[in-house]
């Protein structure tokens, strides 16, 4: 019909269509392929519906993810618990609180996410981070929300600050997705590559050892890995981590030779889409708040700052 017409591939569509029994329902979803007589749309199960164009009574193109509420509607204690299985290595419950290790690799994996109620006073669960983070030979540190009541009872008991202090930066899907469609020359892989781990570690250098640096980045489905190549290596790539309708985005880098012609940006797209797929909504990152042109990227595409969170050493 008409307004299918200048469809694209990869476009969201609602398409109200006849079935055999004379009634009609609305499929949404991704179109896949248009023929001259047929129509094919992926849904977000993933399930792929063959429509005759003589059916279709109705269609119209859909934002790229779906909608909700404003994201800032989410508190950040829901939101940190959303991004909590995107950068896991090893871990334990200590009530609502997540007791967090990984040899070290990453703050955010080798600290307690200190949100919610540990089901204890604050100075017991403080010993529990302590003797947690002896066990596992890293430094004692809880992971807090700025300006909340468990960083003030942990500053009571003499925690001090460990920089960095990391924006939570946030956007509807959709805003960020637009009418951008994913890009062709990016590859979003569902399983960690050994040339993606390898542009990772020259995005990062360090002496890490490698399997712990794969457990903490490809653990906890559903993952994926975007990234651009030029010749046998990649040269931009970025990590996206979906748990319900957020879209977690992390290992945003371009090799220094690249820059500059919007690799970053189709990286996050392809990811964007692949998560809007699979039911995302939101999309987030945590940046370091120092970091002004990080910041400042993310907000021409649409972010806006949620709340902060702030990294507490132990005593000595």
């Amino acid at each position: 019909m008409d307004a299918l017409a200048h469809a694209r591939q990869g476009e969201r569509w609602v398409i109200r269509h006849r079935l055999a029994d004379a009634s009609a329902t609305d499929v949404i979803g991704w179109i896949e392929q248009i023929e001259p007589k047929s129509i094919s749309v992926a849904t977000s199960g993933g399930r792929v519906v063959r429509l005759a164009t003589a059916d279709i009574i109705l269609a119209r193109r859909a934002p790229a993810a779906a909608g909700g509420p404003d994201p800032l509607r989410t508190t950040a204690e829901e939101l940190e618990r959303y991004a909590l299985p995107g950068w896991l290595g090893l871990s334990e419950p200590l009530g609502e609180w997540t007791l967090r290790a990984a040899r070290g690799f990453t703050w955010r994996a080798n600290s307690c996410l200190a949100v919610g109620d540990p089901g204890m006073p604050v100075g017991a669960a403080a010993a529990k981070i302590v003797a947690f983070s002896s066990a596992h030979g890293i430094p004692p540190r809880a992971q807090v929300i700025a300006g909340s009541q468990t960083e003030a009872e942990l500053r009571a008991l003499g925690w001090l600050d460990a920089p960095p202090e990391t924006d939570v930066l946030v956007c509807r899907l959709s805003d960020l997705l637009g009418d951008h469609l994913p890009d062709p020359a990016v590859l979003v892989a569902e399983t960690l590559t050994a040339s993606w781990q390898a542009a990772y570690h020259r995005s990062r250098p360090d002496d890490v050892d490698p399997a712990i640096v794969r457990m903490v980045l490809d653990g906890h489905p559903p993952r994926a890995f975007g990234s651009v190549a030029s010749g046998d290596e990649q040269v931009a790539i970025a990590r996206g981590h979906l748990n319900g309708p957020w879209l977690g985005l992390s290992s945003v880098w371009t090799d220094p030779d690249h820059r500059g012609h919007g690799l970053t940006t189709k990286v996050v797209i392809a990811l964007g889409h692949w998560a809007a797929r699979g039911g995302g909504r939101y999309v987030y990152s945590h940046v370091a708040s120092a970091n002004e042109q990080a910041r400042r990227g993310y907000g021409q595409l649409g972010f806006a700052l949620h709340h902060r969170n702030r990294h507490l050493s132990a005593p000595r």
